[in-house]
């Protein structure tokens, strides 16, 4: 009989902290309707709408999920080391880390051999803090063609319309 309370507080021990892990989508969640945040989410065919060019592009994008601060505006700190920690749980590499006097950009992305499976950007610019959350089967270097060429410092043509 005992044996049996001290497996079930074990097992609630574990499962709970589990239930209570977030994903980064659930995290934007909570801004998506705040006054000054635009947020936009994109599923289906989204790759048609970002391909402005006759490119050959052999990424196929899922979803698409972004969620913009008007200047001065950011998620809360906590939220900020909840990210992290999303990032750090489910093994999203950082693939580039770029600062200049305008811009501070963090992509991460989750390596599934021959395609990133998900895409996670931070862009911080005087004027707006931008996330950016991409799933599917994504090609690093289509990313630029994508209109999300964050290594030239272009990383918002896509929130531009260009």
């Amino acid at each position: 009989m005992i044996s049996k309370y001290f497996l079930s507080i074990l097992l609630i021990m574990f499962i709970l902290p589990l239930m209570a892990q977030k994903n980064i989508d659930q995290i934007f969640r909570k801004y998506k309707n705040d006054e000054g945040v635009v947020n936009m989410n994109f599923t289906g065919e989204v790759l048609k709408m970002f391909n402005e060019s006759k490119a050959n592009i052999k990424s196929t994008i899922e979803n698409v999920d972004i969620l913009v601060f008007k200047k001065g505006d950011d998620i809360d700190k906590n939220d900020k080391a909840k990210i992290k920690a999303v990032l750090t749980r489910d093994k999203f590499d950082l693939l580039v880390d770029v600062k200049n006097k305008t811009q501070k950009v963090q992509l991460y992305a989750i390596d599934g051999g021959k395609y990133l499976n998900k895409v996670f950007a931070h862009i911080n610019m005087p004027d707006m803090n931008a996330y950016f959350v991409l799933s599917g089967n994504i090609i690093f270097e289509e990313l630029a063609k994508l209109g999300m060429d964050f290594q030239s410092g272009e990383g918002l043509k896509i929130l531009q319309g260009k």
